[in-house]
């Protein structure tokens, strides 16, 4: 572990401060590497630790984020505590996925106390909130999987590196689950249920102040849907019925469960936990996610919303036809 000063701040954090001062007063990173006598390499990268640091932050205003309408709006007719707005470059979904990442991060460290419990649902979403969470310093964080793996190596590869990310940025104890999501049977995953490390890691999902997670779609790209768990005649009568999965709970317009059995062999936080855990975070966008999003957002398995405004333009014109039915 890297010795601090009385501030709590590593050397790493003094030359950092040092290269965004010169650098963000007009220097070059060639002329800040020759004052320092730094590598332009190390210059770079202090440049990083210090915005990953929170020593440096650029903002850009824009308007559209700050649609008071629209945000009162989803807030009245969902009961929502809270609603932040994204507006992501068009064009590709890892725009999409970094600018909702980046707000869900800043929204869980605006609530984040210490001895809390985060909750989180792995999605391709929650890894960027989980890669752009600033260093915090709290005490006593937990951080616990909240369904087991998807059986797919990038997917838990990907999962396990967001927990990591958790770990680093919030100094957090990771509470991981070493199964898979879907069952053969609804009896052996009530006996991975019954075992010492899953019980304790249960406990702890259940004492988390905080979720996080995302929403699923229906399609057939989505994570869930394309595990290998699941086998072709669910996904197609999941396609034809559901909406896509809450907290991997594939659900119909009306917030019904679909195929029960699939759902009973499903290793994950019940939706009657979620909708009573105190912050529930639903981090979500994109067109092919907007019935997902409505369901959960109907149903009050969250209280805060992160979005992006083209999907929440569409979703309150559903509110406004539903008022107007």
């Amino acid at each position: 572990m890297m010795k601090t000063d009385q501030l709590g701040m590593t050397h790493k954090d003094h030359q950092a401060l040092d290269v965004a001062k010169l650098y963000y007063n007009g220097l070059s990173q060639a002329e800040v590497s020759e004052v320092l006598h730094v590598s332009r390499p190390n210059v770079s990268k202090l440049l990083s630790h210090a915005k990953k640091r929170g020593f440096v932050k650029i903002t850009v205003e824009d308007p559209r984020e700050k649609d008071i309408h629209l945000i009162e709006t989803l807030k009245k007719y969902f009961q929502l505590d809270e609603v932040r707005l994204v507006s992501p470059i068009r064009g590709r979904d890892i725009n999409l996925h970094k600018s909702l990442g980046k707000a869900g991060s800043q929204l869980i460290a605006s609530l984040l106390r210490d001895g809390d419990t985060i909750g989180i649902s792995w999605s391709r979403t929650i890894d960027y909130v989980a890669s752009q969470m600033p260093e915090m310093h709290f005490n006593n964080i937990h951080v616990v999987q909240l369904r087991g793996d998807m059986s797919l190596p990038s997917m838990d590869l990907s999962m396990m590196n967001a927990l990591k990310a958790f770990h680093i940025a919030l100094n957090a104890t990771i509470h991981t689950i070493a199964y898979p999501i879907i069952f053969e049977s609804v009896e052996a995953k009530q006996a991975v249920e019954r075992q010492t490390g899953i019980r304790n890691v249960i406990s702890h999902a259940e004492k988390a102040r905080i979720v996080v997670y995302s929403v699923g779609s229906n399609e057939s790209t989505s994570p869930l849907m394309s595990s290998p768990l699941i086998t072709n005649n669910e996904k197609k009568e999941l396609t034809e019925n559901s909406v896509g999965d809450i907290c991997s709970h594939f659900v119909d317009r009306n917030g019904r469960v679909c195929l029960p059995d699939l759902n009973a062999r499903t290793l994950t936080i019940s939706l009657p936990e979620l909708r009573h855990k105190e912050q529930r975070i639903l981090i979500a966008g994109g067109n092919e996610k907007l019935d997902s999003i409505y369901v959960a957002l109907t149903c009050k398995y969250a209280n805060r919303l992160v979005i992006d405004v083209p999907t929440a333009h569409k979703l309150a014109s559903i509110c406004k036809k539903s008022n107007n039915s």
